[in-house]
């Protein structure tokens, strides 16, 4: 039975993306010369085609090449991928995430830090800034 293709990115469907948008645009050719694992070029063009069925990349045919850009934005991508493993793996809470993060010395106190003065300056009120879209406090894991 085939699996439903999920719009979370791979490994390697990672580090495809991460090519193309340090090059801005690239043939298949061009990123797999920016892999960090030499791969067969079929298999990077599968690849690529793949982020594109996911909407990830877009591509223009100029002569013979494809010529691929992201159609995302790596934010974007970032912001998807945290909020699903935020769902899946820590309840939709944030809080429970850092202290996963503290826990396995994965965050130092510096960056602890840094990260207390961003969340300062968000301009996001206090409320909002603890609950996920859906209302729910993520420090308490309430319903307001």
């Amino acid at each position: 039975m085939a699996r439903t293709p999920s719009q979370t990115l791979t490994g390697r469907e990672a580090q495809v993306m991460d090519a193309v948008w340090r090059l801005g645009e690239a043939t298949a050719e061009q990123v797999r010369g920016e892999l960090p694992e030499s791969l067969h070029d079929s298999t990077v063009r599968t690849l690529l085609r793949v982020l594109e069925s996911k909407g990830y990349l877009r591509h223009e045919a100029r002569g013979k090449a494809f010529v691929y850009q992201a159609a995302i934005a790596r934010q974007k991508a970032q912001r998807n991928a945290l909020r699903s493993m935020l769902a899946q793996l820590f309840g939709g809470s944030t809080r429970d995430l850092v202290l996963r993060l503290i826990e396995d010395d994965q965050i130092t106190p510096e960056q602890l830090d840094e990260v207390r003065r961003a969340a300062a300056l968000s301009p996001r009120k206090e409320g909002e800034a603890r609950r996920g879209k859906k209302g729910k406090d993520t420090s308490t894991g309430e319903q307001p």
